[in-house]
């Protein structure tokens, strides 16, 4: 049964995390690497297949439910990225990856975030910070994402999230006092062969975060009613799709730096 008081949508189970194991990632070679909210850590799994040179890799959540049995080489701890981080890990990385935390902290908590990951980088580390928010569902003639999108913006705004992630976190590292700071869009477009993943994975979103978001604003009563709803979507979206009106995953990514000593 879901917990419509959890502050954060999805459950802590590795299985919730099956959703979030296809992204689009550009590895970035340094020394040592920090991943927040790392969950099952298929980004450090990803990006060390690519970076075979011996570096330290350590990956916090929230929660330890989604830490991977086989932990590899990736050292893993549990922690809240809106509290200060403890003094060991200060000034200590030159890359802290974040991703995909549009429903898990508060909008008022961007600043904290954003504060925090600062302390944490080398003078002149990077700040690498993914979000799927409302770029991606801003689409015109499209029932299926203009649904999408009301339900999203709402049940953000009733619980004090920030549909306009990749915005927020931008703006909180000007205000930081990041260097270099860059928010850019990329699009599963460029690829025809993204395009199995790229459905299987709204699929997902619409599965998981949009039933939920159903429930927990009330706008169904039930999770059957939220199942109900989400499947007569899917039904919709897999329809459009099999039309040729299958629309790309824009991911939006927020580069910043860390001012040199």
């Amino acid at each position: 049964m879901s917990n419509t008081n959890e502050k954060y949508v999805f459950g802590r189970t590795q299985s919730a995390g099956e959703g979030n194991k296809k992204h689009f990632d550009s590895p970035i070679v340094s020394e040592r690497k920090y991943h927040l909210s790392c969950g099952y850590s298929n980004w450090d799994r990803l990006l060390g297949k690519f970076d075979t040179t011996q570096r330290y890799y350590h990956g916090f959540d929230i929660s330890p439910d989604q830490f991977p049995d086989d932990k590899g080489n990736i050292e893993f701890s549990v922690h809240n990225i809106t509290a200060p981080f403890p003094e060991e890990h200060w000034n200590r990385y030159d890359l802290v990856h974040v991703r995909l935390l549009i429903a898990a902290i508060d909008e008022d908590e961007y600043k904290a975030a954003i504060t925090n990951i600062h302390q944490i980088l080398k003078p002149g580390g990077f700040l690498q910070w993914e979000e799927i928010d409302e770029v991606t569902y801003k689409l015109e003639n499209n029932t299926v994402f203009e649904e999408i999108w009301r339900c999203f913006d709402s049940s953000f705004k009733a619980e004090g999230k920030c549909f306009r992630a990749s915005a927020k976190v931008f703006e909180e590292c000007m205000a930081a006092g990041y260097l270099n700071v860059e928010r850019l869009a990329y699009s599963s477009d460029w690829d025809s062969n993204l395009r199995p993943d790229t459905e299987a994975r709204f699929v997902a979103i619409f599965e998981t975060l949009y039933a939920s978001l159903l429930l927990r604003s009330g706008q169904v009563d039930d999770e059957l009613a939220a199942s109900k709803q989400a499947g007569e979507l899917i039904k919709n979206y897999r329809h459009l799709c099999g039309n040729g009106n299958s629309p790309p995953l824009k991911l939006m990514r927020v580069i910043a730096q860390k001012e040199t000593a």
